[in-house]
């Protein structure tokens, strides 16, 4: 078990560090391409695109190949777009690269979190989960420093030392064992469990958090970078921020537990539009700074009770672990798919401003629709 867990853990942990090490390159992109807004927010966005497209064809993959399957495919494709993100030095060819590496993402965890359930013990399965989830917060740490690495010593070394133990955790993956297989259902069957209002407020939720932080992590760098701060400066920012998140997270699931989905997340909206509120307004780097440290605990506050809503009702339902996880990896993807490139448009249409007042009203809609019993 130890073994396992230590492996969905890598799998995990290399995958995040990719999808995290952008936000401090962004300066750096910009100084190099000349890049708006819109087109960061597209390069951003392309990373979420690519999970919702590989969204279903990793949970059919993992249902019906095996996860070992999905995990090898999901982990070369993981090694290949690092590197060619590491070779790329045009814009399309950096989106097509972040495009395919969320494709094969959402292969990776689909396959992590299906093969760690399918082996965990039932008495352990949640507390196996965490460990999981935290290498993954893990991961979101050290991407930025990734990043701050790659904008010093040039892309090529930095991406192609994640391709490489990308190869090495695939080589891992070929001699641990699969545990036996439930006998598959059809897929599009159990998606009628998703219409119920529970899953479809756990999805909301698992989804919001991805679209508030994709915005302001298209957003900040750069104005942090019209401020004076370079990539490692916006690098240590983020990193910050993904450690005061990893700190949060288990405190919002303990109070979910405790009182119910609503409380943790009508508190982290509530923080969350104070927050929106003054961000137009933050001319100091250190300001700025401090709102995305308090934003990492904020704007994600609804997801970890969201996940747990959701999960706990796909089990009632009966639904598949690959179809539940995979139907996750495609909620968290939309959200991140439209939040970079949608608070790039809205900036580059009317100032950064719009993009928050923009936020701002779908954290009070949010609000609006918890006060409806599910």
């Amino acid at each position: 078990m130890r073994r396992l867990l230590a492996l969905t853990c890598a799998i995990v942990l290399v995958d995040t560090i990719f999808y995290a090490a952008l936000t401090p390159l962004v300066p750096y992109y910009d100084d190099e391409l000349g890049l708006s807004k819109s087109a960061v927010g597209i390069l951003s966005g392309a990373y979420g695109a690519g999970v919702i497209a590989g969204s279903a064809p990793g949970a059919f993959l993992a249902s019906r190949a095996g996860v070992r399957v999905a995990a090898l495919i999901g982990l070369g494709l993981l090694s290949v777009t690092s590197l060619a993100f590491g070779l790329a030095e045009s814009v399309p060819l950096l989106v097509l690269a972040r495009f395919a590496g969320g494709f094969g993402s959402a292969l990776s965890w689909v396959a992590a979190f299906t093969w760690l359930v399918g082996g965990a013990p039932e008495g352990r399965r949640g507390e196996l989960i965490g460990v999981m989830v935290s290498s993954a917060v893990f991961g979101a740490l050290l991407g930025p420093v990734l990043g701050s690495v790659a904008a010093t010593v040039g892309t090529l070394p930095a991406f192609a030392a994640v391709a490489a133990v990308g190869v090495l955790i695939a080589l891992w993956a070929t001699l641990e064992t699969v545990p036996e297989a439930d006998e598959p259902r059809p897929i599009f069957g159990e998606l009628r469990a998703v219409l119920g209002p529970s899953q479809a407020t756990g999805l909301w939720l698992i989804g919001l958090s991805p679209l508030l932080f994709s915005a302001l992590a298209v957003l900040v760098p750069l104005e942090l970078g019209r401020l004076g701060w370079g990539a490692a400066a916006v690098g240590i920012v983020f990193l910050v921020s993904a450690a005061f998140e990893a700190v949060v997270h288990p405190l919002l699931g303990r109070w979910a537990d405790r009182a119910g989905y609503r409380s943790p997340v009508r508190a982290g909206l509530l923080a969350s539009v104070g927050i929106l509120l003054v961000l137009p307004w933050a001319a100091s780097p250190w300001l700025l700074g401090l709102l995305v440290v308090l934003a990492a605990g904020a704007f994600n506050a609804p997801l970890v009770p969201g996940t747990t809503l959701f999960s706990r009702s796909t089990e009632k339902a009966g639904m598949e672990g690959a179809v539940a996880f995979g139907i996750t990896n495609f909620a968290w993807a939309s959200g991140y798919a439209v939040g970079a490139p949608l608070g790039g448009f809205l900036a580059d249409l009317r100032g950064d401003a719009l993009s928050y007042l923009f936020l701002t009203a779908v954290c009070l809609a949010t609000l609006v629709a918890l006060r409806r019993p599910v």
